[in-house]
């Protein structure tokens, strides 16, 4: 019994002044080892099983909040988490349901039960403090003190393993989502969009409901749906009209509304009530904006697309943009913000930016701008339209924007948002936009 709790005692002296609580630090008295390699193994595993029981009682803890919390919807994708939660957030508390709605995207945010929102981590020179799934708990957590009935949650994850701890342990969605599948993070869900989508289906809920927009791939989260007994349902984004998404005060998209719709549908909710509630709903950070500005030779647009960086997405906008006419084919201007960590992403922007489309100039801000310029030149683009403007403060770039931009030009900002240059692009341009006419820009013949 002695060398019990001499090797209890002894483990926690080890283990140093910061591991033990203030409230048993007077246990520990001041002599010498009480017992010798039995003591210390024994207090070992009373450690550990003293961390067990609490990791037993904390994951008991965690499944009975859950439990109080009926509608619980996961969000995952490549594109439009972010602003499909939001809306179906919004749609559910139109209706009466008091919803809580936690999203990561562009600026990680909690939305309470009342619509005010929270933001959770501070951003700092070199991005935000990177986030932890666990994170996911004290969201149920908070979820549950405000007796929300209903939870919806964007997913965090990218790697397999967590994608799947994510929805399994931490969420237990009542119905998931998966807004689409891109050519995005391969590096890490990869290596094809096949082996991506699969990744993507880790988060698939049990014995629950998929709601999608998805139509590639459509096969693949169909098989993969029926592998955990879950009934697939298909998101129809023609079924939303031109005229409905002109009535959003900011820019997105009809599989957002789409997916949002379907899923109040699915609840039982009134579509008018969950419409009015999403057109009264407030855009993330990320949001695709368009500024309006005074350069050199005359006015110009920046479709500030930072949050869209992957490449398929990047063409759907313009063709989109150009479709809804916020845009016009005008002199087009490429720019784009590189991270020194997302080199793959580089290289396949230099080479859709560089090929696919026909800017008079490109500009590549941020970080290690090198894979970037090396991709678009293995395109063909000319070295002298290429202007790299590696670690240059965002103020400097617009003004090379301002010069170099052709009057009715449209400036197409794309790559990475989370980052210091992104987020100083984005309060650049919001403090010196042009307040002229809403009108079009002419269309150059």
């Amino acid at each position: 019994m002695l060398a019990l709790i001499g090797g209890v005692l002894l483990t926690l002296r080890l283990l140093g002044p910061t591991t033990v609580s203030t409230q048993v630090a007077f246990m520990i008295p001041r002599f010498s080892i009480l017992s010798g390699a039995i003591g210390l193994s024994t207090g070992l595993s009373m450690l550990w099983a003293l961390f067990l029981f609490l990791g037993i009682r904390e994951w008991r803890n965690h499944r009975r909040l859950l439990d109080s919390i009926p509608i619980r919807i996961h969000v995952n994708g490549s594109r439009g988490k972010t602003g499909t939660a939001r809306l179906i957030g919004a749609a559910l508390r139109a209706n009466g349901l008091r919803v809580v709605v936690k999203t990561t995207g562009k600026m990680p945010t909690t939305i309470d039960i009342n619509g005010r929102e929270r933001r959770l981590r501070q951003f700092e020179a070199d991005g935000f403090p990177e986030g932890n799934i666990r994170e996911q708990m004290s969201t149920v957590a908070f979820a549950a003190s405000q007796r929300a009935q209903a939870l919806v949650v964007e997913c965090m994850a990218l790697c397999p393993e967590a994608q799947q701890v994510s929805e399994e342990k931490f969420i237990r969605a009542t119905i998931g989502v998966i807004t689409n599948i891109r050519h995005d993070h391969l590096d890490i869900m990869g290596p094809d969009i096949v082996r991506a989508a699969r990744t993507l289906c880790l988060m698939i809920p049990r014995g629950q409901v998929l709601v999608t927009c998805e139509d590639r791939l459509l096969p693949v989260l169909q098989e993969e749906s029926e592998k955990r007994g879950t009934i697939l349902v298909r998101a129809d984004q023609n079924s939303v009209s031109d005229s409905l998404i002109d009535e959003f005060p900011y820019i997105t998209f009809k599989e957002n509304v789409a997916i949002a719709l379907r899923v109040s549908q699915l609840l039982g909710m009134d579509r008018d009530k969950s419409l009015l509630g999403m057109l009264k709903s407030t855009p993330d950070f990320g949001t695709l904006r368009i500024f309006r500005r005074e350069g050199i030779h005359g006015r110009y647009l920046v479709v500030l697309a930072l949050g869209v960086n992957d490449i398929d997405s990047v063409s759907n906008v313009i063709e989109e943009l150009l479709r809804r006419r916020k845009i016009n084919r005008g002199p087009m201007v490429g720019m784009f913000n590189s991270r020194n960590d997302r080199a793959q992403r580089s290289v396949e922007f230099g080479r859709l930016m560089g090929g696919k489309f026909q800017f008079e100039n490109i500009v590549v801000a941020g970080e290690y701008v090198g894979a970037f310029v090396r991709s678009a030149l293995k395109e063909g683009y000319p070295s002298e339209r290429l202007i790299p403007m590696e670690e240059t403060e965002p103020s400097a770039v617009v003004r090379r924007l301002d010069e170099i931009t052709p009057e009715n030009g449209v400036v197409v900002a794309c790559g990475n948002m989370v980052t210091s240059f992104g987020y100083g692009l984005v309060k650049t341009l919001e403090e010196g936009e042009t307040k002229w006419s809403s009108q079009l820009l002419t269309v150059r013949s």
